[in-house]
């Protein structure tokens, strides 16, 4: 008889804990990582210039686990499904992530070998340094712009002219920055202009300007060292794409792919 109660009471506590088990196994773990903590009160301290009391850290601490809980609810419900934003975003960390393994990979030989590859992308156009003086109205200015012409050498060019909103010199500009500061096509009035003297009156979207080359500097490559830090940039996209494209080629045949009719 005693043994049939011990048999018994031996399967009761074995079926206890088999439920509670269960029930306790079912339960969602929440972690909050120290990282995480310290990068909070960090935050803390650089917004307040003060490190936080205990009961504020309490405060942090229980944030997040009020924050970690509300999303493992909203996963459960589902709210993450069809979710553009959270899509995008899942999508960039993913990429964020592979692009990373690789970048960390990258060595100053494989910068150099990109360099030279693309040696042509690093080309600087053809360049002007120039000065000029500027009338916003040549009706009422245009003996001043005859008496420019005639005897510049002898005449300040803060007696004559106007102030202007891109200033009065221009050092190794291209046709591109030109007319970007003029108007598109006013560079085509400095490009066969001689050096070292006046020329103009030359026409802009902001009124009329007489023109003094100080230098031209011709195509040249930049050096590797001028340009590292664009070539730095290149390659990393570069490699950013190629990583993505081929990670995706990796995986595309795990996923049947059906396209709805429209």
């Amino acid at each position: 008889m005693k043994k049939k109660i011990f048999i018994l009471l031996g399967v009761f506590i074995g079926f206890l804990a088999l439920f509670y088990g269960i029930n306790i196994s079912q339960k969602t773990s929440i972690y909050v990582s120290g990282s995480e903590i310290k990068n909070l009160i960090n935050i803390w301290e650089d917004q307040t210039g003060r490190p936080p009391t205990n009961k504020e850290i309490d405060m942090i601490i229980n944030n997040l686990i009020k924050e970690e809980i509300l999303y493992q609810e909203a996963l459960k419900l589902g709210l993450n499904q069809n979710d553009k934003i959270i899509k995008r975003r899942l999508i960039q960390k993913l990429e964020f992530y592979k692009e990373s393994e690789n970048l960390n990979k990258v060595k100053e030989e494989n910068i150099i070998e990109y360099y030279n590859e693309n040696i042509n992308s690093y080309k600087l156009n053809k360049r002007y340094s120039f000065k000029h003086i500027f009338f916003s109205d040549p009706k009422n200015n245009y003996e001043n712009i005859k008496l420019v012409l005639l005897d510049i050498e002898n005449t300040s060019n803060n007696e004559i002219g106007e102030p202007f909103i891109h200033g009065d010199s221009f050092i190794e500009k291209d046709k591109a920055s030109i007319d970007s500061d003029f108007g598109s096509g006013f560079s085509d009035n400095i490009i066969n202009l001689e050096n070292n003297t006046w020329h103009g009156p030359f026409k802009s979207i902001y009124g009329y300007h007489l023109i003094y080359v100080l230098e031209v500097f011709p195509e040249e490559i930049m050096p590797f060292e001028d340009a590292k830090q664009s070539v730095v940039v290149n390659y990393n996209n570069k490699i950013k794409n190629e990583v993505i494209k081929n990670y995706i080629y990796s995986i595309k045949d795990k996923y049947d792919v059906i396209i709805g009719k429209y």
